[in-house]
């Protein structure tokens, strides 16, 4: 059985590799003291898309979208959407009857922005920073990929596709900078470097002032860890990773990033990954070194558990449809739930999930299977983090852990057009080989009225 699942994972890997994947090429200057970005790119190798957008951060003012071979200019169109990445216009080219869009195989875009550098917290809130958010902080530049929309992100909008993983050639100058690290190849000491990768990646930017170090393949970027801080991190994060990797059958991949900075906030904290990265955010007291504090050490490792898994939900695979968001973090968070178990101790895990049960009290949600768009998540953070983590842990209950594992593997191998509810049902009725189980799982899971009493029923019984 291992065996057919390996194969099985190596096969959808070979078709997901074979899709057309852009490749981002050019210069981007920065300055961490001014706040500015000055980018001059070419987007190569674009897929033919007839209904689609091209994602930038609204920050930005654009000279041109150009024919850098012919050397002339074209015209573009410019909206907001809701429904897309919310820091980000939506352009498009018209094509010459101005009625349909127009796509070229290449693409140059010159455009420039200027964001506030926020040293003086006194004059900022609590809370004015998040993961889409450019932030400059008077040290460095902090970016993540998709959602800062930093550098020109595809989106086909038929198939709910967001082309943020690209392949890259650039270059970065940053007169003002000590190190500069762009996500998927090894940092650079200087104020000036070129960096390449044809793996498809996130590309985060990370530069400023700050020093980094190596250890046993991960780079840790301005970390603020002891010797025997880092040694400790990463020795738990190796045993989550290959627990991940042997019971899904599919290899882990490259080293994680570490990266430490501050928010442009005052009290925000939080981490998140884009692989291989995995940034820390927070003043002092929730920064990496932090990680080790006996009073959070469980929360933390359930932290660190959850973005590591977002190699898979998320790195591996990407996730389409109204669902897409609640698979990618409530699979992540079960396996972070299940990692607690196995790894820190049982009463660590039991308190988790109780007090995820708490949080749900008094609440109403719209089964899984009824979902019909992102609005009916209701309050997001709660659906995808407390509801879907523990709808995943009721069908566990149900099902037992080595169908939850084979189920998961299919859900991120096997290849489909659309990762909606009828591809994650399918999936689990091939692990289960049994429809009446299947039906009884949906309608007490998935699209009942009493899914909530239905949980607490299948958690609390022995």
């Amino acid at each position: 059985m291992k065996f057919v699942l390996c194969l099985l994972s190596f096969i959808s890997s070979m078709v997901f590799a074979n899709e057309k994947v852009p490749l981002l090429t050019g210069t981007v200057k920065i300055s961490v003291a001014n706040g500015t970005i000055d980018s001059d790119f070419i987007l190569k190798d674009i897929p033919k898309i007839e209904d689609y957008v091209i994602l930038l951060n609204a920050g930005f003012n654009i000279e041109y979208f150009r024919n850098h071979s012919k050397q002339y200019n074209y015209s573009f169109k410019k909206y907001y959407s809701e429904n897309s990445f919310s820091n980000s216009f939506s352009y498009y080219l018209p094509d010459s009857s101005g009625k349909k869009k127009f796509i070229p195989d290449s693409l140059q875009l010159k455009y420039t922005g200027k964001f506030p550098v926020v040293v003086d917290l006194s004059k900022t809130d609590d809370y004015s920073d998040w993961k889409g958010n450019i932030a400059f902080n008077g040290k460095t530049i902090r970016t993540d990929g998709a959602q800062t929309g930093w550098y020109p992100i595809l989106y086909d909008i038929e198939k709910d596709k967001y082309y943020y993983k690209l392949r890259y050639n650039i270059e970065v100058t940053c007169d003002d900078c000590d190190s500069i690290y762009v996500n998927g190849s090894d940092p650079l000491s200087g104020n000036k470097g070129r960096f390449k990768n044809e793996k498809p990646t996130e590309v985060i930017l990370f530069a400023g002032k700050y020093q980094f170090e190596k250890h046993d393949g991960s780079y840790f970027l301005n970390s603020g860890l002891t010797k025997q801080q880092i040694e400790k991190l990463a020795g738990f994060v190796k045993t989550y990773q290959q627990h991940y990797e042997k019971m899904l059958s599919i290899p882990y991949g490259d080293s994680i990033v570490y990266i430490q900075t501050t928010p442009v906030c005052k009290k925000r904290a939080w981490k998140f990954i884009s692989y291989p990265a995995m940034v820390s955010i927070g003043h002092e007291g929730h920064g990496l070194k932090d990680l080790f504090r006996k009073d959070k050490i469980n929360d933390n490792k359930q932290t660190i558990a959850h973005e590591l898994a977002h190699y898979y939900f998320a790195s591996f695979r990407q996730f389409n449809s109204e669902l897409g968001d609640m698979i990618t973090e409530s699979f992540s968070e079960y396996l972070a739930l299940k990692t607690i178990q196995k790894f820190v101790d049982g009463n660590a895990y039991a308190s988790a999930v109780e007090k995820k049960i708490n949080e749900l009290a008094g609440s109403q949600f719209m089964p899984v299977g009824n979902i019909t768009s992102h609005k009916d998540y209701g309050n997001r953070n709660t659906y995808v983090y407390i509801y879907g983590p523990t709808v995943l842990l009721a069908i566990e209950k149900e099902i037992g852990e080595k169908n939850m594992w084979l189920w998961m593997n299919k859900v991120l191998s096997v290849n489909s057009e659309r990762t909606d509810y009828e591809f994650i049902v399918k999936m689990l009725g091939e692990v289960l080989g049994d429809e009446k189980k299947l039906k009884f799982l949906t309608r007490t899971y998935f699209t009942g009225d009493q899914v909530l009493t239905n949980i607490k029923k299948a958690l609390y019984s022995n």
